[in-house]
């Protein structure tokens, strides 16, 4: 595929955030992890979402510090955002449950481009503590974490597939491999210590979609990358899943790792 195709692609997966970020009333629904399994916010506390002035899920996030959510740029992008608000603790979209923040700041990383997605993370701080678990950053040396052929966990909430409403948290176990293999929403001059590739482990057909971007990517206790674009319509045709890793990224958004 073209480099220009291949951007287009990526692009098409966060144009919904955007234009939600811009314009917070236009917001369409999120999509989320494809197959996996439910799970609950006991077993992720750090799991956070942002949503808009509605209560439209927008993106997910991650309780890095009580006040702080690590998500992914693209989400917190516009003029409007810190009108939007976090919740966390809250298991099921249409549940009550959890608590609501309002967002004081939001640093995205001075090196991200919207264009390739390089650099997509941002940190949001909260107006007051979050009463939850966090979860701690990966660092740059700990590429360990990233070996090919390991796996590590995605979660998020919303469809579940092409045409279907999610309506709760769900997880995905994913394999790590090469960039190339998530082509279309990698380029060839990507590189590994900036982002992260997540495959459908063997037999399943899992992967992130649109929607679920600022979510965490888990293993060895802590959260490796954010989910910055891949499977756009949450089909079969491209299982694919990219994330932007976090020791490339904790430094410049000031975030301690370990």
């Amino acid at each position: 595929m073209p480099r220009s195709n291949r951007r287009t692609t990526a692009a098409v997966f966060t144009a919904t955030l955007l234009t939600a970020v811009g314009t917070a009333a236009t917001v369409t629904p999120a999509v989320a992890v494809r197959g996996g399994q439910n799970t609950t916010v006991t077993d992720h506390p750090y799991a956070m979402r942002i949503v808009n002035k509605g209560g439209a899920h927008v993106c997910g996030g991650t309780l890095v510090a009580p006040t702080k959510v690590l998500t992914a740029a693209h989400c917190v992008a516009g003029p409007t955002a810190r009108e939007f608000k976090v919740i966390g603790g809250r298991t099921e979209i249409q549940s009550t449950q959890g608590t609501v923040r309002a967002i004081s700041s939001i640093k995205l990383h001075a090196k991200y481009a919207q264009g390739t997605f390089a650099y997509d993370a941002a940190v949001i701080t909260l107006g007051s503590a979050m009463p939850y678990a966090t979860l701690p950053v990966a660092g740059p040396n700990e590429s360990a974490l990233y070996t090919h052929g390991k796996t590590a966990k995605a979660i998020g909430w919303g469809l579940t597939a092409r045409d279907t409403n999610g309506t709760r948290l769900k997880s995905a176990v994913l394999t790590l491999g090469p960039l190339a293999k998530c082509e279309p929403f990698t380029e060839p001059g990507d590189s590994g210590a900036l982002k992260v590739c997540g495959l459908p482990g063997p037999g399943t057909t899992d992967s992130i979609c649109r929607g679920d971007s600022g979510g965490p990517l888990i293993a060895g206790g802590k959260v490796i990358g954010v989910v910055s674009t891949g499977n756009k319509y949450c089909d079969t045709e491209h299982l694919k899943s990219v994330f932007t890793r976090t020791g490339a990224v904790a430094a410049g958004l000031g975030l301690p790792v370990g």
